[in-house]
């Protein structure tokens, strides 16, 4: 800390002191000189004008066309009547080199009168001394003491310019108060030095600001250096007191196991450390087929199965059938794989897809959401995940369909289920509550009562059972035991057209959640149909697009213009950024874009991929968009993971200070770029965020 203090706070203070010499030091004093001469130019330089006035004249004499007389009358009346300056009242006067005056604009009653003894009130003779002058050099200044301008009650200093105009024996010449002068000199000094002031101020805080930062950036990176020198012990002891079974393959590193699984496989550590992944992991035939093992896909980012069945190898070389789920993970820069081994003796408790009854699809669940929370405390891909959650998740709701039609016996009419909003596009976290539908086909009106009666009832169990197995009922009312949400196909068609065309705030609103919609049963074509339906609905109405831009730009990122995170108060002491909101935005613009162009995915990814290859955004900010979607959904998972592991209430109120600098500074471009897209966005339709 002393070192960086020094190679801080050292410059900042020269930087300041070289500032202040500068300024107070050389700027400021020269500046009277460069403001006095200033003014002796410009006064030289009027005088050469007027003196051109009387050279044009003599010219009209010397050619003919004017008699001297009358050359000269023209030339006293122009001069007369020049004048510049501030209300025009500056002036030019001629004199002779008697001196006699020939013309002046505020003392008629000196014109033609002898000069030689006229004095101002300190004794000079002033006219006689302009005499001098010219009759020495030509040209030439000479300070005095006169009126001011058309006040002949009010004397100060002047100071002229005078030259010579040999033809006829006279001198022009026009001056400035130096008084005039010295006021703005004081006034440019005044203002320069509070200019200088407040830039120092400026520069002052800046510097202040930015040695804050370093501060607390070197204090943030002692932290992490320290976490790091012990974060191998920390990561193994939080491995090894999972109660699952895990195996770890870090590119460079040997083989890591914690005690369940080497117990499982009759292990010892160091033995095990030595041995190759594929002498523990048995390929399965569809590995064998593609010549390429899942894990080795998951560890290169390449997309590949990351929940299978398969079996592990027995120190003593009997298998043992699991079920094993992959991610990949990031430690310190090097790459690898997690696994996580659960072995198939109850099947019930593993997989959805073998629950008997909803104790089973409770505990599946739990499980699933258990497996989320160990993988994003390990270093697991978000979106990975976030994928297992999701299906996971279509998993509850078709096993509890299951149970339902068991129950209340066959459906009447063909139907399906949609998902809504993050279970819609598939991007499931840990604090999911429910968004769902009911679809079915249109009926006549005699049967409607009893169809509607009988999908009601099963969405109202569909919400009983998701409620047990860990999915929040929806606050705001969107489950499929609410008549709004139980529909016909024709049904939903109209609500639809009505959304895109009242345009009312609470139609926006259902927007940014029903048109993230899929099938949950992937039955028949009521969905595909709807989905089509609502791209006819949007490219007819051409307000939809712009009015839900105009929705969308109410909110912003929380990133101040010098680019730190603006924190919000969320009561009881905290201070933080609402991950969940921004991580919305991202999600509005992808939709916004999607129905716009016709493309009917509903996942973010996936959007923003066809919507770079239809050629209606750019591959780069494609690019850039996904990374930021996968920053901002790895924080919020990240955080929701950590709080369930110590079991406390899920949010999404995050505190960058708890986050290591890397990961400080990449939420701030994922932030940077959400404003990029809102700028684009108010460029295109004039929506102001």
């Amino acid at each position: 800390m002393k070192r960086l203090a020094w190679r801080t706070v050292l410059p900042a203070m020269l930087a300041i002191a070289l500032f202040s010499g500068v300024v107070f030091m050389y700027l400021l004093p020269s500046l009277d000189r460069v403001v006095r001469d200033q003014k002796r130019l410009m006064i030289r330089e009027l005088t050469e004008s007027a003196w051109n006035v009387l050279a044009r004249f003599e010219a009209e004499e010397q050619a003919g066309r004017l008699t001297r007389e009358e050359a000269q009358a023209a030339a006293i009346g122009q001069t007369r009547n020049l004048h510049y300056g501030q209300q025009s009242k500056d002036y030019f006067w001629i004199i002779d080199m008697h001196p006699h005056m020939v013309v002046h604009p505020y003392r008629p009653d000196l014109e033609g009168t002898d000069l030689s003894r006229f004095a101002d009130p300190a004794g000079k003779h002033l006219f006689v001394e302009m005499v001098q002058v010219v009759r020495a050099e030509g040209s030439g200044y000479v300070d005095y003491q006169w009126q001011w301008q058309d006040d002949d009650q009010r004397i100060v200093p002047k100071l002229s310019y005078v030259k010579g105009f040999a033809p006829w024996g006279w001198i022009i010449g026009t001056g400035v108060y130096t008084q005039d002068v010295d006021a703005e000199i004081t006034s440019i000094t005044s203002n320069l030095q509070t200019a200088s002031l407040l830039i120092l101020a400026a520069v002052s805080l800046l510097m202040f600001v930015l040695l804050r930062t370093s501060f607390q950036a070197e204090r943030g990176r002692l932290r992490v250096a320290a976490a790091l020198r012990g974060s191998e012990e920390k990561y193994r002891s939080l491995v090894e007191s999972a109660g699952e079974s895990i195996l770890m393959a870090i590119e460079g590193q040997g083989l890591y196991a914690n005690a369940s699984l080497l117990h499982l496989l009759g292990y010892e550590r160091n033995e095990f450390s030595g041995l190759e992944v594929g002498a523990i992991i048995r390929p399965t035939e569809a590995e064998i087929a593609n010549d390429r093992r899942h894990w080795q896909a998951i560890a290169d980012a390449v997309e590949a199965p990351t929940r299978y069945e398969t079996e592990l190898m027995h120190r003593d070389g009997h298998t043992l059938r699991v079920m094993l789920t992959l991610s990949r993970i990031v430690v310190q820069g090097h790459t690898g794989f997690m696994a996580v081994a659960a072995r198939l003796s109850r099947p019930r408790e593993l997989d959805i897809v073998f629950a008997a009854d909803q104790e089973d699809v409770e505990a599946a669940s739990r499980r699933t959401r258990d497996l989320a929370t160990l993988m994003m405390n390990h270093g697991a891909d978000a979106v990975q995940v976030s994928r297992m959650l999701s299906a996971g998740a279509d998993g509850v709701v078709r096993k509890a369909v299951e149970f339902i039609v068991a129950e209340l016996g066959p459906p009447p009419v063909p139907f399906d289920f949609m998902l809504l909003g993050s279970l819609g596009r598939s991007e499931v976290t840990l604090s999911a509550d429910q968004d769902h539908a009911i679809i079915h086909v249109d009926v006549a009106a005699d049967e409607e009562a009893a169809v509607q009666d009988y999908f009601l009832r099963m969405g109202s169990r569909l919400v009983e059972i998701l409620e047990v197995a860990g999915y929040p009922r929806c606050p705001g009312g969107i489950m499929a035991g609410e008549r709004a949400c139980c529909q016909s196909l024709g049904g939903w068609c109209a609500t639809f057209d009505r959304w895109t065309t009242t345009l009312e705030s609470e139609d926006l609103l259902h927007a940014r959640i029903f048109f993230d919609f899929r099938s949950a049963l992937d039955e028949g074509q009521l969905v595909p149909a709807l989905q089509d339906h609502l791209q006819r609905s949007v490219a007819a109405k051409p307000r939809f697009i712009p009015l839900l831009a105009h929705n969308v730009l109410h909110l912003e990122p929380p990133l101040n213009s010098f680019g730190g995170f603006v924190l919000q108060d969320f009561g009881n002491a905290r201070r933080g950024l609402d991950i969940k909101g921004v991580l919305a935005q991202v999600v509005d613009v992808a939709r916004l874009r999607s129905l716009q162009h016709g493309v009917k995915a509903a996942g973010t990814l996936e959007r923003l991929e066809a919507l770079a290859d239809g050629g209606h955004l750019r591959a780069q900010t494609a690019t850039d968009t996904a990374a930021s979607f996968r920053t901002l959904l790895a924080e919020r998972l990240r955080h929701q993971a950590r709080r369930r592991a110590n079991r406390l209430d899920m949010d999404n109120i995050i505190d960058p200070d708890d986050l290591a600098a890397e990961r400080r500074r990449d939420l701030k471009q994922a932030f940077s770029q959400v404003k990029a897209l809102q700028t684009s966005l108010q460029h295109e339709f004039g929506a102001s965020p």
